[in-house]
């Protein structure tokens, strides 16, 4: 059995920024801040403007070899609202979860989902990763043509793959997610022929939704979701659940603009803005390694995280879209974890900033694709 490496050396492979955006990690035009304590490789050493290419990234997914069986723990209780419809369940184990989502701790689903990332990564390093996406389909050259349409392939061989892991997971944000990379890696590969700017957000859609699958395995494999999973408070029940559907045909929770979008991406500035000397620190400093200046500052985000925690699970409650409920409780809940974590913290705790940031920044290039 192959594992990935220990918490002291993530995923090997760092993809670096995403291609055609300003600086080393400068964001596109118009994507806000967001965090991300460790890249898709070795953390970096220092978490500088991390927060701000997140959100835009459409960057390489490195998961190497996490063959391990891993679960979403989810509260169980349901009430009276959002049971899903009977009948058909299409062969989904998840189609009877009607709890909150909560922090993912194990989910059988990740083994099988490995070797599909994996394949998709390796194309994307034929050159696609490193395109310019500014770059419209009519003025490619066959090199770039060739490189495009080789993920667009890869984007839907994939899809096809993941229906089967989809109905392995027996909770329903884990399905969820499975289903948003089914829809977006369709929708990007139909875009490729005619490809424009505006369709980058598709992909972001889609590489932000396998990095939060992907990150949310690695918490599970490292203890950081399973060790800090007690600290969180229950979230609530969920008004509404998403109807149980064929994850052969999954479509695109957002298919026209919602008003969730404008005060997401307000929430995201205001955390990135109010967490700025905490970026700064080396991310790869456990807590006993921090100065007396380092701890003060983590202190000061500890509620910083709490109170965008709260915002965006009160932001979620107030949708009428149930799968935007759900990645609102996901995004809430590792952000607290990893509040909670702060003060022992460890690097393996990065996988759950990661994991929260991923969430929101599939809600957040999700927007922007309807927007655009």
């Amino acid at each position: 059995m192959s594992h990935p490496p220990p918490p002291g050396g993530p995923p090997p492979g760092n993809p670096g920024p995403p291609q055609g955006y300003s600086g080393p990690y400068g964001p596109p035009p118009q994507q806000p801040p967001w965090e991300q304590q460790w890249p898709l490789g070795p953390p970096p050493k220092r978490r500088g403007n991390a927060w701000k290419w997140l959100l835009g990234s459409v960057a390489l997914l490195a998961v190497i070899g996490v063959t391990v069986a891993v679960t979403i723990s989810v509260t169980a209780d349901s009430g009276d609202e959002g049971a899903p419809p009977s009948g058909e369940t299409f062969g989904l184990a998840s189609a009877d979860d009607t709890g909150p989502a909560n922090i993912i701790t194990e989910d059988p689903s990740c083994a099988a989902w490995t070797p599909i990332n994996d394949t998709f990564v390796d194309i994307q390093r034929g050159g696609w990763n490193r395109r310019d996406a500014a770059i419209p389909a009519a003025e490619w050259t066959p090199d770039q043509r060739r490189e495009y349409q080789e993920v667009g392939r890869a984007a839907g061989d994939a899809a096809e793959q993941t229906v089967a892991v989809t109905k392995v997971t027996p909770h329903r944000v884990m399905r969820e997610l499975y289903e948003q990379f089914i829809a977006y890696a369709r929708a990007y590969s139909d875009a490729v022929p005619t490809y424009k700017p505006a369709d980058e957000h598709l992909a972001g859609a889609l590489t932000n939704t396998a990095s939060t699958i992907t990150w949310a395995c690695y918490a599970i494999t490292y203890g950081s979701a399973e060790a800090r999973a007690p600290l969180v408070a229950a979230p609530p029940q969920p008004s509404q659940i998403a109807h149980v559907t064929n994850p052969a045909t999954a479509e695109r929770f957002l298919e026209s603009t919602d008003p969730i979008c404008s005060p997401w991406y307000r929430l995201v500035d205001r955390v990135d803005a109010d967490t700025k000397r905490w970026q700064e620190i080396d991310p790869s400093l456990s807590a006993s390694e921090w100065s007396p200046e380092q701890r003060a500052i983590a202190e000061k985000t500890i509620p910083v995280m709490m109170r965008f925690a709260d915002d965006i699970q009160e932001l979620g409650i107030e949708s009428k879209n149930p799968v935007i409920q759900d990645l609102a409780t996901l995004v809430a809940q590792y952000r607290s974890a990893y509040a909670a974590a702060l003060p022992t913290y460890t690097k393996a705790d990065s996988y759950l900033s990661s994991t929260s940031a991923r969430a929101a920044a599939i809600v957040y290039q999700a927007c922007k694709a309807v927007e655009s």
